[in-house]
């Protein structure tokens, strides 16, 4: 009886963190879309799927960046994820500030990743999305990346929350049995 209750109580709380994450992924994909990405509270959370800023930043993080802006100074060092097209796509990119230009009073970002010999690129305050500060969560952004397909969604999100219908459906049958039983 003592492992019964011991089982039920730790698939409860299995079901609870399933529920929060499922939670926090649909506020992170229904939120306001700003320039394209989510936004929460006036921060991006980005998922790493290149090595290009190793070692600061890893394939596979997930980094959180504050929106931008275009009003705040930004300077070398910083680093920002910015627009880019590539192959007619709209890409993210994301990459330290080498050197601010000025010219004619107005001002544009030259960026390099830090791990490509890529060439540096030129980037315009509309451009820019988010600065990062520095928070990250390792491996958390290939989660995310699953998360956000429809087959991570299916198996991680909805599997899990019809089965907690399914349990608490049961338990409440199983409930109305008992009650009848005391009658």
């Amino acid at each position: 009886m003592k492992g019964k209750k011991i089982i039920k109580v730790v698939l409860n709380v299995v079901i609870w963190v399933v529920i929060v994450l499922a939670a926090c992924l649909t506020l992170i994909t229904f939120t306001s879309r700003e320039k394209g990405v989510s936004k929460i509270f006036g921060y991006v959370p980005l998922d790493i799927q290149s090595n290009s800023m190793e070692p600061t930043i890893k394939n596979g993080d997930l980094i959180i960046t504050k929106s931008y802006d275009g009003k705040s100074d930004l300077k070398e060092g910083d680093i920002i994820a910015f627009f880019v097209m590539e192959d007619n796509t709209k890409v993210i990119k994301i990459q330290r500030i080498n050197s601010v230009n000025t010219v004619n009073g107005m001002t544009s970002y030259v960026t390099q990743s830090e791990n490509t010999s890529e060439e540096p690129q030129q980037v315009a305050p509309g451009d820019i999305i988010s600065t990062w500060n520095g928070t990250k969560v390792a491996v958390l952004g290939t989660v995310f990346s699953f998360l956000k397909t429809k087959v991570g969604f299916f198996v991680c999100i909805i599997l899990p929350l019809a089965a907690f219908f399914i349990y608490q459906l049961c338990e409440f049958i199983m409930l109305l049995l008992d009650y009848k039983k005391v009658k």
